[in-house]
């Protein structure tokens, strides 16, 4: 396992999570059907694998061992894209409590809602890009073979523990439909 390719691989199946519930929050604000199923499912995907397991990856191995290299502007960074970590979990706690409310009936916080869920994908968009464009580049040029090996040990201790084999192959049946659905509304729209 490369850590790089680990941390670009799990950015690409989060983009795919953050469109289709851009997706969906775009449908939700033109007040078509609103899918509680798969809103459901997304939330499950960002609770336990984006929050529980990718930001556990960063935060807890991939930062601190580019933060043992000593180069200054790093520490500004990576406290930075913690605290957009925190900032995103902010956003889907008040999603979760609007959609509780809408699923007692509550249609009032629809919009509401939406639009945290669209701000939350921005979000996490202008995080992946920095993590992508700025950190795994930096890392590239820094870790040899030892410390990828030891990061890559501690990335799947993270996965096991946080989301495990039976979960991952849920995920990844997810991920495939919604990129499905994705290429479908892709073609429609030429």
């Amino acid at each position: 396992m490369n850590p790089i390719r680990d941390i670009k691989g799990e950015h690409a199946s989060i983009k795919i999570i953050l469109n289709a519930m851009k997706r969906l929050a775009v449908d939700m604000r033109l007040g078509k059907f609103i899918d509680s199923y798969r809103i459901v499912q997304i939330f499950d995907f960002l609770h336990t694998f984006t929050e529980h397991c990718h930001y556990e990856k960063e935060e807890k191995s991939l930062y601190p061992a580019l933060l043992e290299y000593d180069i200054p502007w790093t520490v500004d960074t990576l406290n930075h894209l913690k605290n957009e970590h925190r900032l995103a979990q902010n956003y889907i706690k008040e999603i979760d409590t609007l959609f509780g409310e809408y699923l007692s009936g509550n249609t009032l916080v629809i919009n509401t809602m939406a639009l945290s869920m669209i701000r939350y994908v921005e979000l996490e968009m202008k995080h992946i890009n920095t993590v992508d464009h700025v950190v795994l580049p930096l890392c590239e040029k820094l870790f040899d073979t030892k410390k990828s090996k030891s990061i890559a040990c501690e990335f799947i201790k993270i996965q096991d523990r946080s989301v495990g084999h039976l979960k991952h192959l849920e995920y990844y049946k997810l991920l495939s439909m919604l990129n499905a659905e994705n290429d479908i509304l892709s073609e429609r729209a030429y």
